[in-house]
């Protein structure tokens, strides 16, 4: 399955702030991103999508390229859509 680069940056970076600050005004935005993608994939991806975000900012390793890989392994293409 192939997810818009521009709507898997938006959760990373959405569950990424949310973990460094802790601060709870994130959440509807996160949601709302998240609910955009579930139109196309299962709660599950999205679920490793965020595991993986969260992964990254609490550990302080990995990038935003390092997440599009891991979602690979999974069959979950991250790629730029016009």
């Amino acid at each position: 399955m192939k997810l818009d680069k521009k709507k898997v940056d938006k959760v990373i970076r959405l569950t990424r702030k949310y973990y460094k600050t802790g601060d709870e005004d994130y959440l509807p935005a996160l949601i709302e991103a998240a609910e955009v993608l579930e139109e196309i994939v299962t709660w599950q991806a999205i679920r490793l999508l965020r595991d993986l975000a969260q992964y990254t900012q609490t550990s302080g390793k990995g990038t935003y390229d390092d997440i599009y890989r891991a979602l690979k392994i999974f069959g979950i293409i991250v790629e730029d859509k016009e």
